[in-house]
């Protein structure tokens, strides 16, 4: 699950003239820093609280999930995040025990050759043991009824699957049938993450029979997770997120809405993306700690390997 970075007490790292160590906390602080409030951020709480409801007492089965947008947006992040709120409320709910799974987090497998086996994924997570024979025989061994017995003894209710969009076209059925073999028996929610998953999840129920006339309902709910804007009239959302960074930085040079300042440029290297957002602040920190500089600059930002450039960085002379 989400791993929330605690902040350090600048106080406690007083300014000096020696260079960093490599393993230097503020070094290591720096190279993640916390989680930040974005819209699909602030909605996953709520997102868990509605499917655990949801899911429970209907006799038409749990409720799914897709996440769903462009790449680098930070739709993992939600994911891992919709499973963490989930797992806290069941912790609220029920006493404690470390014989309790609720969420089952697992990658969509690769699959070469299209020799789909979707047990050994949630018999890794779960810690079975399987056996795979590449000379004899290509294929894992199945592990559904082992991993059905364990997610009904150790209650599980929610199933993450990131990278969905890694399933090949013809491997869409296989997984979802297995999906929602798992669902049916252990009456679990599912909640599919990745690029077009909306999408994949539709096309995969609608092969099961054919749809109504009138299209039916919009098919899976589904959270989007897009890039933040920015422009004079829509720049609340991005400005807040940057005011986020700007609050968990510890540089010693650094003022309160020195990033802020830089908005702009932020935008403008990132698109509003997650993904590079965050490694751009996270990377230029670092940097500012290792030249003594203390302070992220926009020639500093410019410097950094993430992000859009102006022009083609490997271009030819």
């Amino acid at each position: 699950m989400l791993h929330e970075v605690e902040p350090l007490d600048l106080a406690d790292y007083p300014p000096t003239t020696a260079l960093p160590a490599e393993d230097d906390p503020r070094l290591r602080y720096h190279a993640t820093m916390r989680t930040v409030p974005t819209p699909a951020m602030k909605r996953a709480a709520a997102v868990a609280r509605r499917l655990l409801l949801a899911s429970g007492p209907r006799s038409e089965g749990p409720l799914h999930l897709a996440i769903d947008g462009p790449g680098e947006t930070g739709m993992t992040t939600v994911l891992r995040q919709i499973g963490r709120s989930y797992e806290a409320i069941l912790s609220r709910q029920l006493a404690p025990s470390l014989r309790r799974v609720p969420v089952i987090h697992i990658n969509t497998p690769l699959a070469p050759g299209s020799k789909l086996d979707m047990s050994i994924p949630f018999a890794e997570f779960l810690g079975h043991r399987h056996t795979k024979e590449p000379e004899t025989n290509p294929r894992s061994t199945d592990m559904t009824g082992p991993v059905c017995h364990v997610m009904k003894t150790l209650g599980t209710r929610l199933v993450l699957v990131d990278g969905i969009d890694r399933l090949d076209n013809t491997e869409v059925k296989t997984a979802f049938d297995y999906f929602g073999y798992l669902s049916d028996e252990c009456n679990v929610s599912f909640v599919y993450c990745g690029p077009g998953s909306r999408d994949i999840a539709n096309e995969a129920r609608r092969g099961k029979r054919p749809g109504p006339s009138d299209g039916g309902s919009g098919g899976i709910p589904t959270l989007a997770v897009l890039p933040l804007p920015y422009s004079p009239d829509d720049y609340e959302v991005f400005h807040e997120v940057v005011k986020a960074f700007d609050q968990n930085l510890r540089l010693h040079q650094h003022a309160p809405g020195d990033l802020l300042s830089l908005a702009t440029p932020l935008h403008k290297r990132t698109g509003g993306y997650m993904k590079p957002l965050s490694h751009l602040v996270c990377m230029a920190a670092q940097e500012a700690i290792e030249t003594g500089a203390e302070a992220i600059t926009e020639d500093l930002l410019d410097s950094q390997l993430v992000g859009r450039f102006a022009d083609d960085p490997i271009a030819w002379s």
